[in-house]
């Protein structure tokens, strides 16, 4: 009996020695076949830094009617005067810093 658990007896460094000869082939053909799933990690819809078109293929924005202009600006004052009454403040002519403002947009073109 003692002779059959001796020839059944592995070493520690045996199992380890036979693991990592099965092993090596096997990742080495998975790594083989992978193919462009490489290539692919990183990017796509939720990628951080999606790849982006260079600068000089980037369409510009394109100009804004005054209209539109007219009616942010109306918009940011209205609600910066709504938070300026909410914490006790003065509130702020709305129509007057909206002509200011505009005029001093115009200007600086």
């Amino acid at each position: 009996m003692a002779h059959l658990l001796a020839a059944t007896t592995v070493e520690n460094g045996n199992v380890l020695i036979a693991i990592t000869l099965l092993a090596v082939p096997v990742a080495a053909v998975a790594f083989a076949l992978s193919g462009k799933a490489w290539q692919g990690i990183g990017r796509g819809p939720y990628a951080i830094d999606p790849d982006l078109p260079p600068r000089s293929v980037r369409r510009l924005a394109s100009p804004v009617s005054r209209a539109t202009q007219e009616v942010e600006v109306r918009q940011m004052l209205q609600a910066k005067s709504y938070h300026r009454e909410r914490r006790g403040e003065a509130p702020i002519d709305v129509e007057r810093e909206a002509e200011r403002r505009l005029a001093d947009f115009v200007g600086s073109d």
